[in-house]
């Protein structure tokens, strides 16, 4: 597995560098300039149809050619659908070809050891393809490194904040208290709730102005209200959150827009759209809202 070992080298030298064109990388952030076009891809799943789909809607490789442009991932590329190996295999392939055009993010499928779901099927699948003595070594030697190095948060200056679940519900002061604590939050999960409640955190629909947060009907993470919403885009100077985690009919938004959801898998979800999102620098600049930035949603046929 080559193609992961180089794209476990290509992550290790952004944070080493803590650069990326057009941005830095500091531990688990990736802060951004607006890039010239941006692609944005949720939950694949293990469904390499769909991630083809997306791919070949927009001429990928000279799109990647231009390290001005970027594609961010929002995670979840595991489990549940019928080709992991291989939606892993072409993610790796393009972080080797086009470092700085991609960014991959982590989502709660590929945090297995800090929290583990019994619905993680990718190393079954590792070892029926590459037998036990192999198998084992490349689950546990590579893919779990090749997990902890993605990215955690990504900042688009004064356009986005991207997570993979949701926001963070502890208290937090200062500008720079939120990008240190989710910058190591990988390394301090057992000490906060930082790097769970960014990987699980779903948008409360019916907060109010008593509570910011409430309990999560999976069982982990939280549900964050509006409050929440609005005090992390303040803080954070952006104008929306954009996320995954949530089969949706290929998006869907919340908090009165403060919230898009973007989900880009088909196969294990037959019931719902898939669909991601494309958009230039002068229509990125232009959007407000989750609602502005839903007109350039295209759907995955």
């Amino acid at each position: 597995m080559q193609v992961i070992g180089n794209a476990i080298e290509k992550l290790e030298n952004e944070r080493k560098m803590m650069y990326i064109t057009g941005g830095k990388v500091i531990g688990g952030i990736t802060e951004l300039q607006v890039p010239e076009n941006l692609v944005i891809i949720g939950d694949i799943h293990g469904d390499l149809q769909s991630l083809f789909k997306a791919l070949n809607g927009f001429a990928f490789r000279g799109f990647l050619s231009n390290p001005k442009n970027k594609i961010i991932f929002l995670g979840d590329y595991v489990d549940r659908g019928n080709d992991s190996i291989g939606v892993l295999y072409s993610l790796c392939c393009l972080k080797q070809k086009y470092p700085d055009s991609i960014i991959l993010m982590r989502g709660n499928h590929e945090a297995p050891i800090e929290f583990p779901i019994s619905g993680h099927d990718l190393p079954y699948e590792i070892l029926e393809n590459y037998g036990d003595f192999w198998g084992k070594l490349i689950y546990n030697k590579m893919i779990l490194r090749f997990f902890r190095l993605l990215t955690l948060l990504v900042l688009v200056e004064g356009k986005l904040l991207l997570v993979h679940g949701g926001l963070p519900t502890e208290k937090i002061e200062p500008l720079m208290d939120f990008r240190r604590l989710i910058a190591y939050a990988q390394e301090n999960h057992l000490r906060n709730k930082i790097l769970e409640e960014i990987l699980w955190n779903d948008p409360w629909r019916h907060s109010s102005a008593k509570r910011d947060w409430d309990y999560s009907t999976r069982g982990i993470g939280r549900l964050f209200g509006i409050t929440i919403s609005k005090k992390w885009l303040s803080m954070s100077e952006t104008e929306v959150l954009v996320r995954g985690h949530e089969p949706c009919q290929g998006f869907k938004i919340d908090h009165k827009g403060m919230v898009i959801t973007v989900f880009s898998s088909r196969e294990s979800y037959p019931n719902y759209d898939a669909a991601y999102i494309r958009l230039s620098r002068e229509q990125l600049e232009s959007i407000h809202n989750g609602t502005d930035l839903s007109h350039y949603v295209i759907k995955i046929s």
